[in-house]
């Protein structure tokens, strides 16, 4: 180890003591403060875990806060080169669900930062068998989501398959209605013929009873044509007859005249 050559003076008099002795005084002063601010900042830890665990006290929490931070931007200031430096916090609050329903975990970002990078005191710590367990535990659940994933995406299509198999339903409906509509025109169509038909018939007893009708007025034609005949033959008859008696009567009368000539009577 190397001897420090002793200068003029007193030990405690010497201009390096002097300078150490000052130097030592503003780093006992410098660490102070910063064992100061160290406080603070577990403060501000502190209440900004409480602030994640229990919501409900938001705005007294964000008072401790404030005043936490506050009491760090003047331990910091008190410090040589932080002279001026100031810190805040602002905390929101919001009356929205801006998350719609989920709970997303909050991990206290300031918490993992240490205040001493040679001395670090972190909160949170986990052995190697907690880090393997908890992998596995992140690597099931993220196949466990992934084949959530494609059982929800298999039902998508599932439903879209149904939409599908509806819609070719309907469409068959349709078309079996548009079968019966045609099955229902066509039975239509036969009544329509056999009403025809019918028809076709009456019109064929009309025109039988039209020629029973016709025979009817022949016979009565006939009727009349030889009853005319046979007053006819009668007045011919009864004509005949008087001519007969006529010429009789002239041939009685001729002879009594000739008779009356001849002296006869």
């Amino acid at each position: 180890m190397p001897v420090r050559k002793r200068e003029n003076g007193s030990i405690t008099g010497s201009k390096r003591y002097q300078s150490e002795k000052k130097a030592d005084s503003v780093g006992e002063k410098a660490k102070k403060l910063a064992e100061n601010a160290g406080v603070a900042l577990t403060q501000v830890r502190q209440v900004a875990q409480t602030v994640s665990n229990a919501a409900n006290t938001v705005t007294d929490t964000s008072t401790k806060v404030g005043e936490a931070v506050k009491n760090v931007g003047q331990a910091l200031g008190s410090v040589a080169g932080f002279t001026g430096a100031k810190a805040s916090a602002n905390l929101t609050q919001s009356n929205g669900d801006a998350y719609g329903g989920v709970s997303v975990p909050v991990v206290d970002i300031q918490s993992q930062i240490p205040s001493d990078l040679l001395n670090p005191e972190l909160p949170t710590q986990i052995t190697e068998e907690q880090l393997t367990k908890g992998l596995m535990q992140y690597a099931g659940a993220t196949r466990a989501h992934q084949l959530y994933q494609a059982g929800y995406k298999y039902i998508e299509e599932v439903g879209k398959t149904k939409q599908s198999m509806h819609k070719a339903q309907s469409s068959v409906i349709k078309g079996a209605t548009e079968a019966v509509k045609v099955q229902q025109n066509i039975v239509e169509f036969d009544i329509q013929n056999v009403e025809l038909a019918v028809k076709n018939e009456k019109l064929s007893q009309s025109e039988e009873r039209l020629k029973q009708e016709q025979l009817k007025t022949t016979a009565a034609q006939n009727e009349t044509t030889q009853l005319a005949e046979k007053l006819e033959a009668l007045e011919g008859k009864r004509n005949a007859e008087t001519q007969r008696i006529k010429a009789q009567t002239n041939d009685i009368i001729q002879k009594y005249l000739k008779d009356s000539i001849q002296g006869n009577g």
